[in-house]
């Protein structure tokens, strides 16, 4: 077993920075200290039993300690790992069953206080901390049975029955009270294992129930960005759209007009030039909504993976080209997709790559069929992502650049999340980063 899985075990998703758990531990053990004082004075003072006044000293000293020591780190929000937890309920086991073996062990009707430390350890402790837990319970209480206290060597001696509290005891007592002991002990066992193994499934359910409802709440984060880009992106086209068709069909009859009177090469160049600055403003338009994660209604059609790539290195600038090394692995059948927008998607992921490496590193563009799966894996060894920064870099309009949108990672996770796919970063500072974005073959072929 690994030491990072060893330290998963402590360090778990059910820790204890989870602090609603701990102020109900603390209820639970200062009420068990309360239950103990009780017992202690029950066996003192009702039955005479004499106990070691230093252990139960010490016993005592432990436990308030302890909660104390729980309580100053809640109160001062430090973090309360499962290793605390599980040492303190160890050391717990262990007083108690020392405090019990001296104020009359099996027979002691406070046993029942074993079930304190299950319980606890099954709903604040990761499951393989709580069935370690119950394990050293249920020794320590079977301990009780091999050695038992002078008190109950006593009383189950036929030849030296003794007076409890005015009762006398008859010669069929003991034997039968010893076999309703060990009953108590097995009964004891299949209780605990039922706490342990129904709690600890109850808790998962519940982890995974929080994982989803936090996945649910940061995807509709998102989709209100998403929404709230679209309404921009969609708002702007509608205003510009008029203006610019009228701008169109003025220069197309300034080209027509000039051309028929014969005017100068320079005025239809100008002309020229004003048509050609309309059409881009469009382009700029379908941009912003491609940016918002809108591609205009635009369709899906079949194309061969090399004429994509294509595509997409035209865009470039030759020195741009020349960094960049394509890779295309297995044999792939014209996939179907929405070119513009693809295309748009994983030239900004290039650009990005290229940013953020130096002039003389290269920049890798894969497509590789892996299983029933289009994967297109865009690596760089620039500087990468730093861990803080994984979740936010998806967002749009966040970027560690002077210049830029901060839209590229946004933008292809949305377009993957359109064509029923995923897109993974897997990042190393001063190292590179690599961005997968993976489509299902079934959707493309």
């Amino acid at each position: 077993m690994t030491h990072s899985k060893i330290r998963s075990y402590f360090y778990s998703t059910k820790d204890a920075a989870d602090n609603v758990a701990i102020p109900w531990l603390l209820a639970l053990r200062w009420g068990e200290i309360l239950c103990q004082i009780l017992l202690l004075f029950a066996v003192v003072l009702i039955m005479k039993i004499s106990v070691p006044g230093l252990l139960v000293a010490l016993i005592f000293l432990f436990e308030g300690s302890s909660n104390l020591y729980l309580h100053l780190r809640q109160k001062s929000n430090k973090l309360i790992s499962n290793r605390i937890i599980f040492v303190i309920l160890l050391m717990d086991t262990i007083f108690l069953t020392l405090l019990l073996y001296v104020t009359g062990g099996v027979m002691n009707p406070f046993v029942f206080l074993y079930l304190l430390h299950i319980v606890l350890g099954a709903i604040i402790l990761s499951e393989i901390c709580s069935w370690m837990i119950t394990i050293m319970t249920l020794l320590c209480y079977g301990l009780l049975f091999y050695f038992p206290p002078p008190v109950v060597t006593d009383l189950s001696g036929a030849s030296q029955l003794s007076d409890l509290a005015g009762c006398h005891l008859i010669d069929g007592i003991p034997g039968s009270f010893q076999i309703h002991l060990q009953g108590m002990w097995v009964a004891f066992v299949i209780t605990s294992c039922f706490i342990v193994f129904f709690v600890s499934k109850i808790q998962k359910a519940l982890t995974v129930h929080r994982a989803t409802l936090q996945s649910l709440e940061k995807e509709e984060a998102r989709n209100e960005k998403l929404s709230s880009l679209t309404t921009l992106a969609a708002g702007a086209a509608h205003e510009l759209s008029t203006p610019l068709g009228t701008v169109a069909i003025v220069s197309n009859e300034m080209i027509h007009s000039l051309k028929e009177q014969g005017c100068s090469a320079e005025l239809l160049d100008d002309a020229r030039l004003i048509r050609k600055q309309v059409t881009d403003c469009k382009e700029i338009l379908y941009q912003m909504s491609a940016g918002a994660g809108e591609h205009l209604g635009e369709g899906s059609e079949r194309y061969p993976v090399e004429e994509v790539v294509a595509q997409i290195l035209e865009g470039l600038t030759p020195e741009q080209c020349q960094r960049i090394r394509v890779d295309i692995k297995g044999v792939i059948d014209p996939i179907r997709i929405p070119l513009r927008s693809l295309c748009r998607t994983i030239k900004g992921l290039l650009l990005n790559g290229l940013e953020a490496s130096t002039e003389d590193s290269e920049v890798a563009m894969e497509w590789v069929v892996d299983a029933d799966m289009l994967c297109i894996k865009v690596m760089d060894h620039g500087v990468g992502i730093k861990e803080e920064n994984m979740e936010l870099v998806i967002t749009p309009f966040f970027t560690t650049k002077e210049s830029g949108l901060g839209l590229g990672l946004f933008l292809a996770k949305t377009l993957a999340d359109q064509l029923h796919g995923t897109m993974d970063i897997v990042s190393e500072p001063g190292r590179g980063s690599t961005v997968t974005v993976s489509l299902p073959l079934a959707s493309l072929l």
